[in-house]
């Protein structure tokens, strides 16, 4: 089916990135269509909502900062601005065969002696592990920093770039919490982002052709054809490059040069009286293919606590990971009834980077159209947002 309506722009991907860009230009008054192959949108923001006690958990993303300033700007403009609630002060720990507390295996006298580096270290072409490995010990860094710093990732942080971890931010909001959540979790937002005048948004729909002339035109596998003044990707940089391989060969093959991870997300909701356990942010396996084990708990409720464990997706069978989920809870497995399955998909930002995205933008200002996403400046909430927002103003620009 060919539809006639001819968008001002169509957005191919519904994550935070994607909605983020079709929030502001459509604020501008432009109507845009947004194309979802998944049949939800959220992306990486993925809130499991349980069907007893009004509960829900992240299955993704699951903390805002006070430094997120351009998101703060969105939640503010789309009406969520009363829904924020600061996360509760929990602790947060490491796993062995037990719980223990965050710094317990860390050699305190190899970071005193390393942590003077700080000051004479620069990031700029080295890995995570050659700069933090300097900086907390190399003994420090292979049994706990790298598992942290994974866990901060949700994938092994050893070769990743840097200059792309952990960025420190100019700018803070003295407005909101230090960190926070929404009362409805973060779901609420992405939908909150769909419900302004001049957004269309149609999932299910996998783009599977692009083709670019006067106008844009884009077919979807079910056979819809959409056109469109232009368009912008916001899907991942391999579906990214495959879209765009007859329109702009070099660009194509640049996104394509991307490695992306799979991480699968297992969530779990239990009673409160079936844990012994304290209330704790997040815990961290200090072996194993679990990444982290991220919780509920920053929102307490009556009666029960919910938990998300992201493991790389390595075919390790649903058992052996239920095993574990059990063994971190200290629960039978029986106990843990249904648990529900996420899938996520995160790009490895290499030491190539910074001059690879130097290309890529020259590129799309070249062949005309918008990209954003989490492979741009960095893989943060923030940082998704801060590229739409910079593709904006790069659109309103070439249509004044």
């Amino acid at each position: 089916m060919t539809h006639t309506k001819v968008y001002d722009m169509i957005v191919v991907g519904a994550g935070i990135s994607g909605l983020s860009l079709a929030y502001q230009v459509a604020q501008k008054g432009k109507q845009v269509l947004v194309l979802e192959g998944d049949n939800r949108i959220g992306g990486c923001l993925n809130t499991h909502y349980h069907d007893k006690n009004d509960f829900w958990v992240e299955m993704g993303a699951h903390t805002f900062y006070a430094s997120y300033t351009n998101l703060i700007g969105l939640i503010q403009s789309s009406g969520l601005e009363p829904s924020i609630e600061p996360r509760a002060k929990v602790g947060m720990k490491v796993f062995t065969d037990k719980h223990e507390k965050i710094m317990s295996r860390v050699s305190k006298w190899e970071l005193l002696t390393s942590g003077p580096k700080l000051f004479f270290s620069k990031r700029d072409g080295k890995t995570v592990k050659e700069y933090f490995g300097n900086i907390v010990g190399k003994k420090n860094y292979d049994k706990v920093f790298s598992r942290m710093f994974s866990a901060v990732i949700v994938q092994n942080a050893d070769a990743f770039s840097a200059e792309f971890f952990l960025k420190r931010r100019k700018t803070k909001s003295k407005e909101h919490p230090k960190s926070f959540i929404l009362k409805k979790g973060m779901q609420s937002f992405m939908n909150a982002l769909t419900e302004t005048e001049n957004i269309t948004v149609l999932t299910g729909q996998k783009v599977v052709d692009v083709q670019k002339e006067n106008q844009v035109s884009v077919t979807t596998e079910s056979g819809e054809k959409f056109t469109a003044k232009d368009i912008a990707f916001a899907v991942t940089p391999s579906v990214a490059g495959n879209l765009l391989a007859g329109i702009n060969s070099e660009l194509s093959s640049k996104l394509k040069e991307y490695t992306t991870k799979n991480i699968l997300s297992r969530t779990v909701v239990l009673p409160k009286e079936k844990l012994a356990f304290d209330p704790v942010s997040f815990i961290i396996p200090l072996q194993g293919t679990c990444l982290s084990m991220v919780t509920r708990d920053v929102m307490e409720h009556d009666e029960s606590r919910g938990f998300a464990f992201h493991f790389e997706e390595n075919n390790i069978p649903k058992r052996e990971q239920e095993a574990l989920m059990a063994k971190m809870l200290s629960v039978d497995e029986s106990d843990l009834g249904e648990t529900i399955v996420a899938n996520h998909r995160l790009p490895v930002l290499d030491l190539g980077h910074g001059k690879r995205i130097q290309d890529i933008q020259s590129l799309i200002e070249e062949t005309g159209i918008y990209l954003t996403g989490n492979y741009f400046n960095g893989l943060s909430l923030e940082d998704c947002v801060e590229r739409s927002v910079n593709e904006c103003e790069r659109y309103m620009k070439n249509n004044s």
